[in-house]
């Protein structure tokens, strides 16, 4: 039993000193101020990317263990529109009991409908 102790320790303290003591945890040094003209066209380009990685993490983690992804592309699809999507995914959510907000909702409608259903698109 103690052998088990120690090596837990052991293993611990192995993963959790090198990040303490270990030289690649100092701070950067600070890079010099931008342009004015480099500011102004890193505030033009979009915030987020096209799809969701949260939303694909969400789903992925959640809703993969009792389906893969060719559900969403069948020939008879049974969800036809942005809002039946919506409810879908409240109504699993809901189901699998994870107490998911507004905004793990909208992530995974954002990823289902940028990567199998494009209904946004149209």
């Amino acid at each position: 039993m103690q052998t088990k102790n120690l090596c837990f320790i052991l293993l611990v303290l192995g993963f959790a000193l090198p990040a303490w003591g270990s030289p690649g945890t100092l701070s950067e040094p600070a890079s010099p101020e931008p342009a004015p003209s480099e500011i102004n066209e890193t505030r033009q380009k979009p915030l987020s990317s096209p799809t969701s990685p949260r939303g694909q993490l969400l789903y992925e983690n959640h809703c993969m263990s009792c389906h893969e992804s060719v559900v969403h592309i069948r020939t008879t699809k049974q969800t036809r529109s942005l809002q039946e999507l919506r409810t879908r995914v409240v109504r699993w959510a809901e189901y699998q009991k994870l107490r998911w907000g507004r905004e793990e909702i909208d992530e995974v409608v954002k990823y289902l409908d940028t990567q199998y259903y494009k209904f946004g698109a149209r």
